[in-house]
């Protein structure tokens, strides 16, 4: 007796996103745009003004373009709709802003020879290497783990815009905090706790690494 061939649907777990999600991803892209808006105008005369070193130069146009695709690297609709985009843009995020970006940073900590620049050193590798990580996951198509390290990434990319924030805020509370400290704070604080907060949202995350959707597995028939 031959079985009628039957369709069963396979379902993975339908797991909606926390609220504080896609927050988090408007309030970055609305940093983002604050970001440029601040620094573009300071920037872009920096390109024409020779008693700026180039490496300097340099390094700020990598990272605006790292931040830049970092956001729409992380933006869910872009991710879900458009996959092909998602994976171009990644290796423009990895290989035309942060490798240059992190590696000219080192150069001009060597350039200006600055003690207290130990700190940007570590942020410059824990930002290479995460994301160096984040790539080789994704091209084994183990995608949980390179969303978790692609957090990291993000968050020690965006450590740009809290120091833009911390140069705004600095003058304001001169009279609270000493100029000593503000300086050491723009060198450790933001980059450390960016990558806390990095490690929350991974420990917090759904462990799905894309958002399930429901599909159908047909069942190979039985013959009985």
């Amino acid at each position: 007796m031959v079985q009628a061939q039957s369709t069963a649907t396979a379902s993975a777990p339908l797991r909606s996103s926390p609220l504080w999600q896609p927050l988090a991803v408007v309030l970055i892209a609305i940093s983002t745009v604050w970001f440029l808006s601040f620094t573009l105008p300071l920037f872009i005369p920096r390109f024409f003004d020779p008693a700026i070193a180039p490496v300097r130069v340099l390094h700020g146009g990598f990272g605006i373009l790292a931040l830049i695709t970092a956001v729409l690297q992380i933006w869910p609709g872009v991710r879900r709709r458009y996959p092909r985009f998602h994976r171009w843009n990644g290796r423009v995020y990895l290989f035309g802003g942060v490798l240059p970006g992190s590696l000219l940073l080192v150069a001009v900590l060597f350039a200006l020879r600055n003690p207290a620049n130990t700190a940007d050193f570590f942020w410059s590798m824990v930002w290479l290497g995460t994301s160096a990580v984040a790539w080789r996951a994704a091209r084994r198509r183990e995608y949980m783990k390179h969303r978790q390290w692609m957090a990291y990434s993000v968050a020690i990319t965006l450590v740009a815009v809290s120091n833009a924030a911390l140069v705004v805020v600095a003058p304001h509370i001169a009279w609270l905090v000493s100029p000593a400290v503000v300086y050491d704070s723009l060198h450790w604080f933001p980059w450390v706790t960016h990558l806390a907060i990095a490690h929350w949202i991974v420990k917090h995350s759904s462990a799905v690494p894309y958002p399930a959707r429901r599909r159908a597995t047909e069942v190979p028939a039985r013959l009985g």
